[in-house]
């Protein structure tokens, strides 16, 4: 394996397409993002050549590709073409068909002679392991953000969409009055009661950040709360303090893979706070109701899955969306939540208005990516829109999954008979269909990330959307990509890369409030693969307070949901804290209220402006809370 260098200069296509780095993800510059390219890609190469003939042929021409790719200065012409490539070789699943002579661009020599090489054209037919490794190849590098969009460009777009679902023309459509009448029929009954039990995400907030005393002290209240979340008996489902809050999200954008970023949002605490008590309730409710039942599961995709798997035999059809979050109107929910209880609830937990780069705009859509009912009522949209096309069909209500129905966010599933219908609903509601992800007929479908072709699943691996090559010092955040990825690759029996990416990883430090650990150190190896978090990690210092040697402890555990619970307990201990006459305390914005409270009470006052006691992020193995704290001996 060539090993990367570091680059004087970036490439041209990144600077004209980066500017001056904005929107690069972890701080990452141009030069780094060329260094992350090569590191990926040879990666890349040994997942490919593993149990492969190794020879000088081959690995040169994988490595002239690679200098090719450098010496042109065009990353995202590289990436483009090998995900071209990749999406015709899955749709004929054979590399003769697939590498046809119609392709012309400044890659196809390099490319299809090194997979050449490396693998005998005439294995590379599904299904096969050679398939399934150059299918991995070719898309190993879509997912690797790099050469991001700028800001600019990317404001205009989210202000574009806002101005196309405005344009919708939705009295017009002939179809509201029959999905209006499935949303009576499946939302008619859902009430919010007691005990309604709202809680704070695991996420950043619009005015409170991630720090959750942070989240509690922005809590309040305003007229439609409380106008909103009442029950029948006309009582406040939920006490919050009666001080005003803004009900204004703000927009950001992150990199979702090569060229391209992800629009993300942030909700206000108050309303973040109350989405999640009103998902708890619907969630319940979904398992509940006879049809959504049978439609979706909100917490598990593999109703999805398992109906891809059988959409070759059963002649079914799969529809993916663009933007569908951010095409949801919230004049096309209202009109169909209209004199139901769920209306009030969706209109007393929305942001009414978007701050993107500083500039305040009103919110057309529903609810933006980071709103915790986004997700689940996109999901019964869509399912209702295919129900509608199924009864105007067949003239009767559908089985859901067991009638080939099913939805999970804008991962659509539907008979094949209807799907035509489908696109044309859809259409008619200002949603825009990805054509290069849908399949209304033949061997190759997709959902929910699993492919098929001719029934038979592809395996592949997918190149985490993250920079696999890292800054000396990183976040808890990626002992998860590192376990994730590491297990992946053993699965896939790439051991040569596995053993390459973990080399990588031995001098990195992962930091946990105010002190470093090394990554490998919070790891656990077994003959299954990697544990994720270490039970206890400790270290031995003085500490001049106490005038002992102590254990100073890391442990990692899964973090505890907040609830109404802890609310009241807070107010509680607070209470009685305050009734004692005490000094006040300077309190780092790292602790948490309860964590504060709790050292308050030990006598350990000293420690509350030191902030190195209580971390939380989350990861990709699930979310962590690291804590420090002395184990004396």
């Amino acid at each position: 394996m060539v090993t990367p260098k570091r680059r004087r200069s970036a490439p041209k296509s990144c600077v004209g397409r980066t500017g001056t780095g904005q929107g690069l993800d972890n701080g990452f510059s141009l030069n780094e993002e060329v260094e992350s390219f090569a590191y990926s890609y040879e990666l890349g190469v040994e997942v490919l050549l593993e149990d492969q003939p190794c020879s000088n042929q081959s690995r040169g021409a994988f490595t002239r590709l690679l200098r090719a790719v450098e010496c042109t200065r065009d990353l995202l012409g590289f990436i483009a073409f090998c995900s071209e490539l990749r999406d015709e070789l899955v749709r004929t699943g054979s590399w003769d068909r697939a590498s046809s002579k119609r392709y012309k661009g400044r890659w196809v020599r390099g490319v299809i002679s090194a997979i050449s090489y490396a693998v005998p054209p005439n294995l590379i037919v599904h299904p096969s392991s050679q398939f399934n490794r150059v299918v991995t190849f070719l898309g190993w590098l879509k997912r690797l953000p790099v050469c991001i969009a700028p800001t600019e460009e990317s404001v205009a777009r989210y202000l574009a969409c806002e101005e196309r679902i405005r344009a919708v023309q939705l009295d017009t459509c002939e179809y509201v009055p029959m999905i209006r009448s499935i949303w009576f029929e499946w939302l008619g009954e859902f009430r919010l009661t007691q005990p309604f039990l709202p809680k704070h995400g695991s996420g950043s907030t619009a005015d409170a950040g991630r720090v959750r005393a942070r989240k509690w002290h922005k809590l309040g209240t305003d007229h439609a709360v409380r106008i909103c979340l009442k029950d029948e008996s006309l009582e406040q489902l939920v006490e919050l303090p009666p001080k005003q809050f803004e009900r204004t999200a703000k927009v950001a954008f992150v990199p979702k893979q090569a060229g391209k970023d992800r629009t993300i949002c942030m909700e206000p605490a108050t309303l973040m706070y109350l989405q999640q008590g009103v998902l708890r309730q619907l969630q319940a409710y979904m398992r509940r109701q006879p049809m959504l039942s049978k439609y979706t599961n909100l917490n598990d995709q593999t109703v999805n899955q398992t109906l891809c798997a059988s959409a070759y035999t059963r002649r079914l059809s799969t529809i993916d969306l663009s933007d569908a979050s951010d095409s949801v109107s919230w004049r096309l929910i209202g009109m169909l939540t209209k004199g139901m209880p769920i209306y009030r609830y969706l209109l007393g937990t929305k942001s009414t208005h978007a701050s993107v780069m500083e500039r305040k705009i009103e919110l057309v859509k529903f609810a933006p990516m980071g709103s915790a009912l986004c997700f689940p009522i996109e999901t019964i949209l869509f399912a209702s829109i295919v129900e509608c096309a199924y009864r105007l069909h067949f003239g009767k209500a559908s089985e859901g999954q067991f009638s080939g129905c099913s939805a999970y966010g804008d991962d659509i599933i539907c008979p094949e008979e209807i799907y035509h219908l489908v696109v044309d609903i859809l259409t008619s509601l200002g949603f825009i269909v990805n054509e290069s992800k849908s399949s209304s007929s033949g061997p190759y479908y997709e959902s929910c990330g699993v492919e098929y072709l001719y029934g038979v699943k592809i395996e592949t691996i997918r190149h985490p959307r993250a920079h696999l090559i890292s800054h000396q010092v990183c976040s808890p955040e990626q002992v998860g990509l590192v376990t994730n990825l590491a297990n992946t690759l053993l699965s896939f029996h790439s051991y040569t890369a596995r053993r390459l990416f973990l080399k990588h990883q031995e001098g990195v430090l992962v930091q946990v409030g105010w002190k470093r650990y090394p990554l490998l150190s919070l790891v656990h190896f077994g003959d299954t693969g990697i544990i994720p978090v270490v039970p206890q990690y400790t270290t031995t210092q003085w500490h001049a307070h106490y005038q002992r040697a102590g254990q100073w402890g890391l442990n990692i555990v899964s973090g505890n949901e907040s609830s109404a619970y802890d609310y009241e307990e807070y107010n509680q201990k607070l209470k009685e804290r305050l009734a004692r006459p005490e000094p006040s305390h300077v309190i780092h914005e790292r602790f948490s209220d309860k964590g504060a409270i709790s050292l308050l009470l030990l006598g350990h006052t000293e420690l509350l402006e030191t902030g190195d006691i209580e971390d939380v992020g989350s990861c990709r193995a699930g979310r962590l809370t690291c804590k420090v704290k002395r184990l004396f001996r």
